[in-house]
């Protein structure tokens, strides 16, 4: 609690002058009627609740203007993440933590980018720290858990990107939670996140390309079709090589070489007698 405390009031003392007036004036006036509408004379009552929703509306729009350097390089960040033009990425975001003005989104888009950077250490930490900001928000817990699957860490791993599902990830979270257990050796359990996963990363070739391959491996499906092998393999590859170093990237380079013996027609060949 104090180290949110600390955030927020680092960021506070970082908006301009009437930015901070405002929003004190508006606090301290919201206060005042929420004081009036719970214990003030009854007439008073009604006008003084009207009058507190008003001035919560008023606090969001000065926090939202006070902010709005931040969310237009925010936004900037993220799409040279999605672009992967990490680097990039990473220059303005930092500069948004060092400057105190990274909430917890800032803080997990730089934790994920420093993971597809290989920098597995900072991606920790700065993870870590966005999941103190947000510790019921799924988005920097599944980055976290990303981070330990990298690591090769897969009961961390398979625990964090739980807990995002029960937090209310997104659908997708299923494939990373599946993969998670399947590395841990949960059979039921990753084939039933998997097949779940499936129809949802039908428009993502590398997640559906290694659900498909690790549904095969566990004996729940047929093994992936050429023309998914060809358009999903190359993140896979990546990734191999961004981990080469830590038990993931072993484990994905090994998966690489069994999605490559996979013949073109997706049959197993068995040698005659």
């Amino acid at each position: 609690m104090g180290r949110l405390t600390s955030f927020w009031l680092h960021r506070y003392l970082n908006w301009d002058h009437s930015s901070q007036m405002g929003f004190l004036i508006a606090i301290g006036l919201l206060l005042l009627a929420l004081v009036v509408a719970l214990v003030g004379p009854s007439e008073l009552q009604q006008p003084a609740t009207i009058g507190a929703m008003g001035l919560v509306i008023t606090a969001q729009v000065i926090f939202l203007w006070a902010n709005r350097g931040m969310v237009a390089e925010y936004t900037r960040a993220q799409h040279h993440y999605l672009d992967s033009d990490f680097e990039s990425a990473k220059a303005i975001l930092e500069e948004l933590r060092d400057s105190g003005r990274a909430d917890f989104r800032a803080l997990t888009l730089l934790g994920n980018t420093y993971r597809q950077l290989g920098q597995l250490g900072e991606s920790e930490v700065v993870l870590l720290d966005a999941v103190d900001l947000a510790p019921k928000h799924p988005f920097p817990v599944y980055g976290i858990g990303r981070t330990f699957m990298a690591y090769g860490r897969y009961p961390e791993a398979a625990g964090a990107l739980d807990q995002a599902l029960k937090d209310g990830g997104a659908e997708v979270i299923w494939f990373d939670a599946g993969e998670a257990h399947y590395r841990l050796g949960n059979t039921l359990r990753a084939i039933e996140l998997l097949q779940s996963a499936l129809p949802h990363v039908q428009d993502e070739p590398h997640r559906a390309l290694m659900a498909t391959y690790l549904l095969s491996r566990l004996g729940a499906g047929e093994p992936p079709a050429y023309e998914l092998v060809q358009q999903g393999l190359p993140y896979w590859e990546r990734q191999s090589r961004v981990f080469g170093a830590t038990p993931y990237g072993t484990a994905l380079a090994q998966d690489i070489a069994n999605i490559l013996a996979i013949p073109a027609d997706g049959q197993i060949q068995i040698p005659e007698d």
